[in-house]
């Protein structure tokens, strides 16, 4: 496939017209028009810079509407799960326990 690039366009034209021009990750091997690339690659930025932008807002208005109940809720949950978090680590020592424990009966039997 042959590339050519025009640079006072930042266009590109290829052969092929079912394969995309200028894939960003594929610019430099494939010897595309860098300003298309770079192009391509502030689009896609645009646009993930705005769905940040998006994130942000809500992220603001929720705390504004539901931040007192969200605030209790979240002590509930820590509550909650340090206690879930107390049992897992109880369990996980007596497992540690029993193994240890059952380790020295085959090894005072060996002897």
């Amino acid at each position: 496939m042959s590339t050519n690039c025009d640079t006072k366009t930042s266009t590109c034209d290829t052969q092929s017209s079912t394969d995309e021009c200028c894939p960003v990750e594929q610019s430099i091997n494939q010897n595309c028009c860098p300003v298309e690339a770079s192009a391509k690659g502030w689009n896609k930025a645009f646009f993930c810079a705005m769905q940040q932008v998006q994130v942000d807002i809500l992220k603001e208005k929720i705390q504004k509407a539901w931040g007192p109940v969200m605030d209790k809720v979240a002590d509930a949950t820590v509550e909650a799960m340090g206690v879930h978090w107390e049992s897992v680590m109880a369990q996980a020592n007596a497992k540690k326990g029993l193994h240890e424990n059952i380790a020295s009966i085959y090894q005072s039997a060996q002897k």
